[in-house]
Formats: C-alpha cells, structure tokens, sequence
C-alpha cells in the first residue's frame, strides 16, 4: 500500500510536467516568485521554518512531516508592468500581454506515525511582449516567455517528536520561446527541456515557541535546447539555479513571528550570470558567450500572521533581495526585465467546519529599474519591471 501511494504521487507529478498548461509565472527574484504557496505568499515569502500548507515541500521539504493528510489548489493572477527605457525612449514590454494565470497544486499523506509523502507543483518565469512594430536596438518586434514547471516528490520523517528531515527530488519541464533576434543574426522560435534537481530540508523545535528550518537544493540540471545552443552560453543550457537558506519562526499565543534568509547563486548558470553583449568575451552560445549578467541574490523575508479566532487567520510580509541586473548588461535584459525586487504583502485564510479552507493573498512588488551605463547597447538599455500579485487557494484536511 505505501509502495502504491509512492508510485501514485510519482505518476501524479509525471502527468503534471507532461500535460499542465505553460503559463508565466512573472518572477519577482529572477525566474523564481517570491513565495510558494499561498499562506506563504501572504507572508513574504517565510516558509523554511513555518509550514502552513502543501506547497511548502517546494521550499523545505522536512515541512511536509508537520502538515498531517491535506489537498492544496490554487492560482496566482498577475498583472505586470515591464520594458526598457532604450535610448531615452520608454518601450513597454506588456503591450500584447499584461495578465497571467498561475497554478499551483500540492498534497500531503502521512505513511505511519513518523513518516510522510507529498507533492508540489509550482511555475517560475520571466517574460515580454514588446508588440510586432517595436524595435529596440535591431531587436524587432521582440517578444520572449521562459515558463518552468517544477514538481516535487517529498519524503519527510520526525527522527523524534523535535526533529525533521526532508528529502525532495525536483523534477523540471521548462519551456522558452524567443522572437526578434533574427535581426541580429541570431537565433529565434521555441524549444523545451527536461531536468531534475534534489532538495534537501530540515525542521526543529530549538524550544516550545521557536523553530528553526534549513534547505538546500541543487542545481536543477536541465537538457539542453538546441535551438539557442548560439544564443544562449554553454550551447543553449539553461538550468536551474542552486539556493540554500535559514529561517526562524516563532509562536506565541495567536501571534507568529517568521524570517527566512535565501541565497541564489545566479552566476553559477553562464546563460544567466554571464556579461552582457558588450563585455562578454566569446561569441553567442559559447562558454564565455553573452548572458544576462544576473548576480547572486541573498533575499530576506519577514512575516507576521495573527489568529483572530479559530476559523480566521490574518497575515503580512515583507520581502526584499539585492538588485539582480547589472547597469552594464541591460540589453538582453529587455527580454527579461526582472529589475523588481522589493515586495509588501497581506492574506488571510478562513476554516469552515468541514475541514475545508480558503486562503488569499496579495503581494505589491515595486517598480523598479536600472539605468545603463558604459558601451552601447547595453549601456543605452535601462530595463524596469513592477507587479501586482493576487493569488487565492483551496484547502483540504482529510
């Protein structure tokens, strides 16, 4: 019977990374959201010591040991705002397309008294639709989407009341689509890949009130699309980048009290941490090609919830990360233009009798840009991007 949940899960996860519509999940830390589930989202993001609902094996997967039997759905709407100001002149990223769906699913089941599966399904990406009659520095009509789905089987055991570990295999379809570089000479159209990637999670009580977590992931190793390999550095690789983080959260009566500290090391990836198209050393596609010129990010959350009864829980947050884009590597930034990185956020859940639930959040990510400096094109790009998050969920005890 564990055998078959165990397999169940995992076919589960197969025919979400096979069939789950490709929607955008604008980022808000590069291609990543700020958060992972929609208690989360309400809180800045917190979730490494504060699992609230399914969705948190994203983030640490030990948390799954602390959750009980539980079904979690939702979807995030989107509204953004995003371009480039190119020489002088404002050009807006959103003009075909401002509004994007998000979904996001994740389950729980514990096994025995001290063992417990699970998984999460949720989106990154980043992306533009400058419109057909734009031209930003021989870039015509550009448009671009990288949308990736990551599912994740969770196993999780309390090695005493105290003390959970977690073990979560990530397994990764990711999708991008460039248009408007054929100008330039360089590739364009649509192309996908495959990958997988381990995450690793801890979760203990250090006392009564106080709980720490811990996570690590690997890179996501993904295939590589050959239809960028003279776009994109190292031969069109595109994987997804290793992080690790620390969080703290602590309860006191209907008072809870969560920080999460999060790096991602950007630079790792060429296609991402490489300089831009004026300083880069090789040509398109090679190992030392043009890249994006994203630097590691080191994110903090903070995160408050307060039960006003029983059924009612009320959240905020704050969530903020060092600028991610280079002023001297702006011109590819026009296709991803993730200057964003300051957020406020509420939300608040509601139970019903019936072991069911609903819980909202919204999260204002600030506009923000970076002005070029140094050699053309890049110096004469300054990408900008701001965001309205509104995400709603169903929850399920069972």
């Amino acid at each position: 019977m564990k055998a078959y949940r165990s397999t169940h899960l995992a076919s589960l996860a197969l025919l979400a990374l096979a069939v789950a519509p490709f929607n955008t999940a604008f980022a808000t830390q590069g291609t990543m959201p700020h958060g992972y589930g929609v208690k989360s989202e309400g809180m800045g993001g917190v979730a490494l010591a504060l699992p609230q609902d399914s969705l948190v094996l994203a983030s640490n997967p030990a948390g799954i040991a602390r959750l009980g039997n539980r079904l979690d759905v939702g979807a995030a709407f989107l509204k953004v705002d995003n371009g480039t100001e190119f020489a002088g002149q404002t050009r807006s990223g959103v003009k075909d397309k401002n509004l994007y769906i998000i979904p996001q699913f994740g389950a729980t089941y514990n096994i025995d008294d001290s063992s417990s599966i699970g998984i999460a399904v949720v989106g990154n990406g980043v992306g533009t639709a400058y419109g057909k009659s734009s031209n930003i520095g021989g870039l015509t009509g550009p448009k671009s989407e990288f949308q990736q789905m990551v599912a994740t089987l969770g196993y999780a055991k309390n090695i005493m009341p105290e003390h959970s570990f977690g073990l979560g295999v990530m397994l990764i379809r990711q999708q991008l689509e460039i248009r408007g570089t054929e100008g330039l000479g360089l590739p364009q159209g649509k192309d996908s890949a495959y990958g997988a990637g381990l995450r690793l999670g801890y979760l203990g009580n250090i006392t009564d009130d106080l709980t720490l977590g811990l996570s690590y992931a690997t890179r996501g190793y993904m295939a590589k699309m050959n239809r960028f390999k003279n776009l994109l550095a190292e031969q069109g690789d595109l994987d997804l980048p290793s992080n690790y983080g620390i969080g703290l959260a602590y309860k006191r009566g209907p008072w809870t009290l969560a920080a999460d500290v999060q790096k991602i090391l950007w630079s790792d990836v060429k296609a991402f941490g490489n300089r831009g198209v004026a300083r880069a050393a090789g040509a398109p596609g090679d190992d030392s090609g043009p890249g994006f010129g994203w630097k590691d990010q080191t994110v903090y959350k903070l995160g408050v919830a307060y039960d006003v009864n029983q059924n009612l829980t009320l959240r905020a947050g704050y969530n903020d990360a060092n600028q991610l884009l280079s002023n001297r590597d702006g011109f590819l930034g026009t296709l991803a233009p993730a200057a964003n990185h300051r957020h406020i956020t509420v939300g608040s859940t509601y139970i019903f009798a019936s072991s069911n639930e609903v819980s909202i959040a919204y999260a204002r990510s600030f506009k923000a840009k970076v002005n070029g400096k140094g050699a053309a094109p890049d110096g004469l790009s300054s990408p900008y991007m701001g965001q309205h998050w509104l995400s709603v969920s169903y929850g399920y005890v069972f």
